[in-house]
Order: C-alpha cells, then sequence, then structure tokens
C-alpha cells in the first residue's frame, strides 16, 4: 500500500536499477538476510541501524456506517462487548486503550471474535461490507474512511500513535543506488504519512461532531 508505489516510481525514475521488494509480517535481520531497507512500524530497539523517521501511523477502531446504525452505539471501549468483532489470526482476543483519566493501569477489552482472517484485505473488506467491528493501522483503511465505507469510532480513546521509520543497516548508504532510493523515497513517504495523518484527523474530528 506504501512502499510498492514509491518503490515502482524509483525504478521508472532509474531504469537500469533493479530491485527486490519483500512484504512480511516479521521483523528480518537487514545484515543476515540481505535486505538494503527496510520500514518499521512501531519503536525501535536499540542497534546499528540507521533510522531515519518518516512519520506515525494510528491504530483506529472502524465500522461500516450501515452496520453503526443497525447496532448500539460505540462510545467507550466497554460498549464493543455488545458488537460483532473482526480480528486477525496473529492477534490475541483482546485490544487494549488507554487508561482512564487520573488512573494508571491500561484497559484490555476481552472479546470473543465473530470472523478471524489472516488476510488484512479480507478483514477490511469484511468491515466495509457491514460484518463488525474491526482494529486497523490508520494507512490500512485510509482509503475506506476517505469513501465513506468505514467511520472511525473510539477516537478519543485511541492508543498513542506509532512512528515509522526508514532503516538502513550501517554502511549501506555508501552504495549509490541505496543511496539514491533514501533519497528519492523519504520525502514521498514523509508526504504520504502527513497527508494519512491530516486526513484521519479530519475524519475523526467529522465523525465526533
Amino acid at each position: 500500500m506504501v512502499l510498492r508505489p514509491v518503490l515502482d516510481a524509483f525504478l521508472d525514475a532509474y531504469p537500469t536499477v533493479s530491485a527486490r521488494l519483500m512484504l512480511l509480517d516479521r521483523a528480518v535481520s537487514l545484515v543476515e538476510e540481505g535486505f538494503d531497507v527496510a520500514l518499521r512500524i512501531g519503536q525501535l530497539a536499540d542497534s546499528a541501524m540507521v533510522a531515519t523517521g518518516i512519520g506515525e501511523v494510528r491504530r483506529v477502531v472502524v465500522a461500516a456506517p450501515r452496520y453503526l446504525k443497525q447496532n448500539p452505539r460505540i462510545e467507550e471501549p466497554g460498549d464493543l462487548a455488545k458488537h460483532q468483532i473482526i480480528t486477525m489470526a496473529h492477534l490475541p482476543n483482546s485490544w487494549t486503550f488507554p487508561p482512564l483519566p487520573g488512573a494508571s493501569v491500561a484497559r484490555t477489552i476481552q472479546f470473543t471474535p465473530r470472523l478471524v482472517t489472516n488476510s488484512i484485505r479480507g478483514a477490511v473488506a469484511s468491515a466495509a461490507g457491514g460484518r463488525g467491528v474491526a482494529l486497523f493501522f490508520s494507512y490500512q483503511v485510509a482509503e475506506q474512511v476517505r469513501k465513506g465505507e468505514l467511520e472511525i469510532v473510539l477516537a478519543g480513546c485511541e492508543p498513542a500513535a506509532l512512528p515509522v521509520h526508514v532503516i538502513s543497516p550501517q554502511g549501506r548508504l555508501s552504495v549509490p543506488k541505496v543511496r539514491a532510493f533514501m533519497d528519492f523515497a523519504v520525502p514521498r513517504l514523509r508526504s504520504h504519512f502527513a497527508r494519512l495523518e491530516k486526513d484521519s484527523n479530519d475524519r475523526s474530528a467529522a465523525a465526533v461532531q
């Protein structure tokens, strides 16, 4: 969704360069597995990698407008107990939200999901089809939110946004092709995540008015 279009444009601009794009749901060892660059979401562990911040993503709870009209209102995390939940196979059957004002313990909402899938695209489609409530990274549902196919709920209860970095092993940035890609990709990725955050904030504000 994010990195492939940038890589496509880079290859168009540099016809003699080849690339290998791996889309993985796991952390890779860039040095051991031979990667020049990786896109990482979340706090970074201390390492010898060179990290360049490009933005941040939110974790948003969403549902289709028609689902929300036909089911009880969702005003606080505890209301999710009354709803059908769509979740990913690799995630626990619980969502965590920040503590209530004046409290120090995060709120964990346990649930028995109605639908479990290993496909982000499938989960998004099911949520947009009115099958239930789901939790995604904001970039994963940006298009559906923009089109009005999904609405963000519990915007005031979201966990803290997660940073997004482009990382590269020490020394790889001295390779001209890698340096050229970083110079090409970083401003485009920053622009993408800035636009995503603005659109997401605008939609959240509209939803609570």
